[in-house]
């Protein structure tokens, strides 16, 4: 049963208050991590901006102390996820109490990572080379086609097919495998095309450089979220806890309950399962 729970009786109200507690103290907790600090990044349109950014490696830092306080509770690691620009960085835990309750919780984070350039001028000094490949490139490959164009004209009537059409060439070529070579060497022949060469590998190479001055900033916001909230992709600190009931067969087979009558919990029970909940709490505190 995921906390809060509906009841009003004495195992819920406890419970209910003791998971109040821990989400108050996570959120206090994890703001120094994701505390918003300004940067310099640049656009693609070689703009440079000022926009807030966090470093996740402060979370994970924090997460890491968290689990070093989380005294009898067994860790499950720190976890990311990724959808497009959607991230998520968590760590779960879990805990038998008495024997008779499975206790389980997750402390997750979820931003959006956005990418910028570096404010590097390198930045505008590659965008701008790569426009003037663009326009000589166009320029040299209209050339080179029409020169192409012309020497296979040309071999084709040395040939003695200048008045073919296209279908009646395209099956001869297919059926001579040496005529469709021999045509083709005759157009990579043409003045130009190791220019056009030069110019692809350079074009990769910049945009190679383009790419590894890229960076990415992470946005999140310092505000409590839920399970639901999570799911539905939105920014927040999100903390959840779900509680299930152990049971022992006669053959000592053991399985767990998500569902139970809360109403029928012992008090003493219920004291012991939220003083655990408690102790979540003042590890956060710890944690800070």
């Amino acid at each position: 049963m995921r906390l809060p729970l509906k009841g009003t009786d004495y195992f819920s109200k406890e419970v209910n208050a003791a998971f109040e507690n821990i989400q108050a103290e996570f959120l206090e907790a994890v703001k120094p991590a994701i505390s918003m600090q300004k940067s310099h990044a640049m656009l693609g349109d070689g703009t440079v901006t000022q926009t807030d950014t966090f470093d996740p490696q402060n979370v994970q830092t924090f997460y890491q102390r968290l689990t070093n306080k989380m005294e009898g509770w067994l860790a499950g690691g720190i976890s990311k996820s990724v959808t497009e620009d959607l991230h998520r960085l968590f760590c779960q835990f879990n805990k038998d109490v008495g024997n008779k309750y499975y206790i389980s919780g997750y402390f997750g984070i979820q931003f959006h990572a956005l990418p910028y350039y570096k404010a590097d001028r390198r930045v505008i000094e590659i965008q701008k080379e790569l426009a003037k490949i663009a326009d000589d490139a166009t320029a040299l490959y209209g050339g080179i086609r029409e020169s192409a164009d012309k020497a296979l004209a040309q071999e084709l009537e040395r040939r003695g097919m200048a008045g073919m059409d296209f279908e009646g060439l395209f099956s001869k070529m297919f059926e001579d495998e040496k005529l469709a070579e021999e045509l083709d060497k005759k157009a990579a022949s043409v003045k130009g095309q190791a220019e056009f060469q030069k110019m692809g590998e350079r074009k990769n190479a910049l945009f190679a450089e383009l790419n590894d001055l890229m960076i990415e900033l992470y946005q999140t916001s310092a505000v409590p979220i839920d399970y639901n909230r999570l799911m539905q992709g939105e920014e927040g600190a999100c903390t959840y806890f779900d509680i299930e009931l152990i049971k022992t067969s006669a053959k000592k087979a053991i399985r767990r309950e998500a569902m139970f009558e809360t109403g029928k919990i012992p008090k003493a029970d219920a004291d012991k399962v939220a003083g655990e909940l408690a102790n979540v709490a003042k590890a956060l505190k710890k944690a800070k």
